[in-house]
């Protein structure tokens, strides 16, 4: 990271940068409300080349991603000013563009439509559109495709006695009944068999984010949008039978997962995958990927791979950065998303390994060279997840009141995923929540 900064510098240095800098007696000041963490720390760094650009003081505010929603609706409803740019998970969007909280930004892309179609049309529809708008630019996707560990898919013996106990070829699972099927296959106690070698400790087939975080409903959405449906219908309201059926195909999956599933999100999967306990995930986010290849450091012989989820569908989304309503300078603002949503950034970012939203970044040689595999080897399935989607909107992206629905889904899910209700129970008690809290049907914006 060093060397990057490194080099951002002397570029600005030689490209007269320094110079304007030292020439702005009067900068712009933009605050920037975002998730703290890698991803942060990497744009945070970011910030000195819009800075010097454009005259511009940026100062980043830091907030815990459970505390960030809460935190900038505060001061959204206040009109407070205290953030010019906010960073909004994908369910987010419509609450603040309906309620006023930020601007809408298309005309503001007018002359920048070069920027905005290097967003996949897929990822554009999840997290920047509403109502005929664009709301502003992803800056991180964490779309969603599979992790597997190729080498068990690979090997002659599993091969042979996968094909003995189902029927048909081992291979990565392309519904998820074969997911299943294989989940229970590499399910094996300490001492049995995995590719000849006798397990110094148990194994499993799945690792689930079946804990108390809402990345549950991330990776149901794989199944329930892989069947044709959405968390709400076109009438607003929650198919209770489609959800049953998919919460079945998900506690189909939890007697072939570790017990730690019920206290764990993507960090504990991806821990449990790097300690060589599982062999797959369910629909996972390929944001991970770095974290995920490290498998092959931990457990020898491992060899991961990045795949599309079952049926070719799964969660789409990324963190937006938008405009707040109050900002007293909406037009720097506006100019620092572009900077930090834009291919100079992107690429930047892409080198550190981020999840990068851009086409022309994603699909850069540069990034799919062997050399590069580990920090962005998860860029071409990306694109397959992107172009499979292509058309794909959920409803639950297309309502205001889609973020508190959001925040509220892992309570039935998770209780179902624990035995304390069953799959109808489930699905019955989250359209009664939803109905709750859209007063009557959720309107779905068209």
């Amino acid at each position: 990271m060093k060397k990057v900064f490194a080099s951002a510098s002397l570029i600005a240095l030689f490209s007269g940068g320094a110079a304007f800098a030292q020439e702005c007696t009067d900068p712009v000041p933009i605050t920037w409300s975002t998730i703290a963490g890698f991803y942060t720390d990497a744009m945070a760094s970011f910030v000195k080349s819009f800075e010097e650009k454009n005259c511009a003081k940026v100062t980043v505010v830091n907030i815990d991603n459970s505390q960030l929603y809460n935190k900038q609706v505060i001061e959204m409803v206040g009109q407070t000013g205290a953030y010019d740019v906010v960073t909004l998970e994908t369910a987010e969007k419509a609450e603040f563009a309906e309620n006023g909280f930020i601007l809408p930004m298309t005309d503001f892309f007018k002359d920048k439509q070069d920027l905005l179609n290097d967003v996949s049309p897929t990822l554009r529809a999840m997290t920047v559109e509403y109502k005929g708008n664009v709301w502003g630019l992803p800056y991180y996707t964490y779309s969603a495709g599979m992790f597997i560990r190729q080498d068990l898919f690979d090997d002659p013996t599993e091969q042979a006695a996968f094909k003995a106990k189902y029927g048909y070829d081992l291979a990565p699972p392309t519904t998820w009944e074969q997911h299943r099927d294989q989940a229970e296959f590499f399910t094996r106690k300490k001492g049995d068999l995995l590719k000849g070698q006798p397990l110094e400790k148990d194994f499993y087939g799945v690792g689930l984010m079946a804990g108390p975080f809402p990345e549950i409903q991330d990776e149901m959405s794989a199944m329930i949008w892989g069947m044709g449906s959405d968390w709400l219908n076109a009438d607003g309201k929650v198919p209770v039978d489609d959800v049953e059926k998919a919460m079945n195909e998900y506690l189909a999956l939890m007697p072939f997962a570790p017990p730690a599933a019920l206290t764990v999100t993507y960090d504990g999967v991806m821990n449990q995958m790097k300690d060589c306990q599982i062999a797959m995930t369910a629909g996972f986010f390929l944001d991970q990927w770095p974290n995920a290849v490290k498998t092959e450091e931990s457990c020898p012989g491992a060899k991961m791979a990045a795949i599309e989820a079952p049926l070719k569908k799964a969660y789409v989304g990324g963190f937006l950065l938008a405009v707040s309503s109050s900002s007293a300078n909406p037009d720097m603002a506006m100019k620092f998303v572009a900077h930090i949503g834009g291919p100079e950034i992107q690429k930047q970012f892409a080198e550190l390994g981020g999840a990068s939203t851009l086409t022309s970044v994603l699909t850069d040689p540069e990034f799919a060279t062997p050399e590069k595999r580990a920090t962005n080897g998860q860029y071409a399935t990306l694109n397959q997840v992107f172009d499979s989607m292509a058309g794909f909107s959920s409803n639950l992206f297309k309502t205001p009141f889609g973020a508190k629905i959001y925040n509220t889904m892992q309570i039935p899910l998770q209780s179902a995923a624990s035995g304390q209700i069953t799959a109808r129970q489930a699905a019955e008690q989250l359209a009664a929540d939803v109905e709750k809290i859209c007063g009557g049907p959720c309107p779905i914006a068209n």
